[in-house]
This record gives structure tokens, C-alpha cells and sequence, in this order.
């Protein structure tokens, strides 16, 4: 499924359309432009790698794709696993600029596809143990893959570990991490959610999140997001998303967790949204938000947790972890919201 056939169908599943697709109208919009990838630093175009390579393997909702940095290829690199949300069906357009960014990075990423249609293998938060079964598939091939042939594919240094999940992937991310001893998966270093939601099928908020989540080790780096336009601005869905899911972290030290929310910007053209999704890039290209937050901030998530270097980026409600770039004409493009305890209101 493809464009505005899946957006469509992502609408109907999940009931953010309302909320989330207010008028594009440019009324009072300036002549300033956005502001473009930066050069350097955590979502900057500094790569070490040229190109990336594509590979996939599995068959329906057992599918995965590796992606590997090449031009150099290195003999291994850290694993990033990214889990798409509900709608990618064939391939991995959601999040394509996304991963080639983060591969390029320097990281070797596994996308599971566990997902071949709207209730195939699970309707959402009413059926969570098909799809965790189809990723947790998905994800085990393409490990098994890249190392089945250690002199000619970058291997995987599973010491350190980030996983990004989107939407119903996010809940499936969380639940991955909650397990991973149980599931054999290599620990989690880093986690991103962006806008984490089970599509409000399971009762009470986020019913598909583990009841406990004391199983993710307290060291990790760990961000929820929350769009203002998003999951949370719907009606009687205050209290999903990451305010359903911050809760249950309180093992985690303040230090090393944050709670966040991404703002509509209209200062300038185009206009900034913060919808459910903004972390994906489909039907349009990258923008400033992925570049100075999606990308950012799971780039420097990653520098915090493997390297301890850009936590300033990463964490703490501090201007280099606030700022989203600045328009053309110097105005600042609106800030992060930043908390270490739920809830997050728009």
C-alpha cells in the first residue's frame, strides 16, 4: 500500500485524521524559510559512510530488512532495531530517509515487516502477541542473516543496541525491551518511541503495553515523544501515549530518561507539523523536524549511550536538547517541550 492509499488506511485505523490533518492554510505565514540539514553533529550530514546496502529476507509477516553502511563497509557496526507502525505492508517507505540516515551514520539496522494487512497478524492492541511473535521473527532473520557470513556482511556488535519504534511499533519496542532477557535479544542501550499507541483497541490507555516494565535495565537511554498534533490532542486520549507509558520507567534514574513533545511551528514556509507520524517521511521528503529532532535525537541518544559523548543533545531540559533550528531569518523554529514525569500536555 502505497501514498495516500496509506495514509488512509493508517487514518481509519488509528482516528488521528481529525486531530492530526488541520487545514494547510498559509495565512500569516512570513517569507522565512526553514532551516536545513545541518553539517555537522547529531542529525547533521557529516556521514561516514557513502552508500548503504539493501537486503531482505522472510517471507509475510515474518519479513525483515537489513540495511548496511557501505563506501566504507566497516567489519561491524552498532545494531539499530526500527519498528514501523501500522500501514507498511511492503516494503519500508516509512521510514526509508530515515534509516538511510541512520546507516550512514555508521550503525547496521534491521526493520522487521510484520505486517502484511490492516488485521493481518493482529488488530492492533487486541491481538499484541501475533505481532510481537511476527517482528520478534523478523527481527531474530535478519540477525541470523548478517551473521551467517561474517567476512562479507558488517556484523552486528550487539553490546550496544538502540531500538526506535513508531506508533504501534513503539509499543512493540517497549514491550521487546521490557523482554529482552526472556526474548534472547541483545540489551537496549538507547530506546526512542516516537508517539507510541495501540490504537486505543485494548480498553485502558495503551492496554498493550506489558503491565510492568521494570525488565528494561535502569542504564538505559530512554526518550518517549508525544506530537502536540498527535495521539495525546485527540479527544479522550490525554492519557495515552508516552503519559501511559512514563509511568511504569520509574526504575530509571530522571538522568537517563525524558519525556517530550514536538510543536507545529507556522512562522515560516513551509509550515511545521507536529502531527502522529512526524518522525516518517511519507508522502513528503525529510524536513526540519527530522533533521533537528527525529534524527537528532536519536543520533545523539545513541553518542550518549555508547559513547557518553552529545548527551546535551539527548537529555535534560537544556537549549542544545530544546532547539529545533532556527528559520531563515533568525527567529528560533519552536522548541522542544522537555519533562522528566508524565504527563505531557500540548
Amino acid at each position: 500500500m502505497r501514498g495516500a492509499a496509506r495514509a488512509s488506511a493508517f487514518a481509519a485505523l488509528f482516528a488521528i485524521g481529525a486531530a492530526g490533518c488541520a487545514s494547510l492554510s498559509l495565512k500569516g505565514v512570513t517569507s522565512a524559510m526553514a532551516p536545513d540539514q545541518p553539517k555537522s553533529g547529531p542529525g547533521g550530514s557529516d556521514y561516514r559512510h557513502a552508500d548503504i546496502t539493501v537486503d531482505s529476507g522472510g517471507t509475510g509477516v515474518n519479513a525483515w530488512y537489513v540495511f548496511q553502511p557501505t563506501r566504507p563497509r566497516p567489519a561491524s557496526a552498532p545494531l539499530v532495531v526500527m519498528m514501523h507502525g501500522y500501514a507498511e505492508y511492503e516494503g519500508y517507505e516509512m521510514h526509508e530517509e530515515f534509516v538511510r540516515h541512520t546507516v550512514r551514520k555508521g550503525n547496521v539496522v534491521i526493520y522487521p515487516r510484520w505486517q502484511t494487512g490492516p488485521f493481518t497478524p493482529c488488530a492492533a492492541g487486541r491481538q499484541i502477541e501475533e505481532c510481537m511473535t511476527s517482528a520478534l521473527r523478523g527481527l531474530r532473520g535478519g540477525l541470523a542473516w548478517l551473521q551467517s557470513r561474517p567476512s562479507s556482511r558488517v556484523q552486528p556488535d550487539l553490546a550496544r543496541a538502540a531500538y526506535f519504534g513508531y506508533s504501534f511499533g513503539g509499543i512493540i519496542t517497549t514491550n521487546f525491551a521490557n523482554r529482552y532477557v526472556s526474548l534472547g535479544l541483545p540489551e537496549p542501550r538507547a530506546i526512542f518511541l516516537d508517539d507510541p499507541h495501540d490504537g486505543g483497541m485494548g480498553g485502558a490507555p495503551e492496554a498493550a503495553v506489558d503491565a510492568s516494565l521494570a525488565g528494561i535495565p535502569a542504564t538505559v537511554k530512554f526518550v518517549c515523544h508525544s506530537s502536540a498534533e498527535g495521539v495525546i490532542s485527540m479527544s479522550g486520549k490525554a492519557d495515552h501515549s508516552c503519559n501511559a507509558i512514563f509511568p511504569k520507567l520509574g526504575h530509571i534514574p530522571e538522568r537517563n530518561k525524558d519525556l517530550v513533545m514536538l510543536y507545529p511551528d507556522d512562522h515560516g514556509s513551509p509550515r511545521m507539523r507536529a502531527q502522529h507520524g512526524v518522525c516518517t517521511s511519507w508522502p513528503l521528503p525529510a524536513d526540519t523536524y527530522d533533521y533537528y529532532f527525529c534524527w537528532k535525537q536519536f543520533d545523539a541518544l545513541r553518542s550518549a549511550a555508547f559513547d557518553g559523548t552529545d548527551e546535551q543533545y539527548a537529555l535534560g531540559d537544556n537549549p542544545e536538547h530544546r532547539s529545533t533550528g532556527v528559520w531563515s531569518d533568525g527567529v528560533p523554529v519552536r522548541e522542544l517541550k522537555i519533562q522528566k514525569a508524565a504527563p505531557i500536555v500540548p
